[in-house]
């Protein structure tokens, strides 16, 4: 991209240099309801009068493309808003979680539902003797 704007860039400042160098001759530059007059090189009432155009064209573009702003910046605050709501949702389930194995965990002794063995043992589920397996 940076050289495609070199590749403009150079084209139009070498025709602005022909152009101010051609064009040395005074010019009266005056706006009828006013009483002022202005004299001036043809090249500096041309290039200022390009320069009055592009900044007017650059105001128009900016301020028709105010609406477009205006709904990525709302919609940026809305993607953070979800992104906090996200976050603080996936607090709240860890935390559930977390109360949830708490709850159903025992705190001391047998497990509900076991009875010490005859060797006054604890029987242990089949699931746990098991080795795991790896898939």
């Amino acid at each position: 991209m940076r050289h495609l704007s070199w590749i403009i860039t150079i084209p139009v400042a070498l025709v602005a240099i022909l152009f101010a160098i051609s064009n040395r001759g005074i010019v009266t530059l005056s706006l009828w309801p006013l009483p002022f007059t202005l004299e001036a090189p043809v090249y500096i009432a041309t290039l200022v009068a390009l320069l009055l155009g592009f900044l007017a064209g650059g105001f128009i573009v900016w301020n028709s493309q105010r609406r477009h702003r205006r709904r990525a910046r709302r919609e940026g605050n809305r993607v953070l808003y979800l992104e906090r709501e996200l976050k603080e949702a996936q607090a709240r389930a860890a935390a559930a979680e977390k109360r949830l194995a708490e709850t159903t965990r025992p705190l001391s002794g047998p497990a509900a539902g076991t009875l010490p063995g005859p060797s006054g043992t604890l029987p242990v589920p089949a699931a746990e003797t098991q080795a795991p397996t790896v898939h």
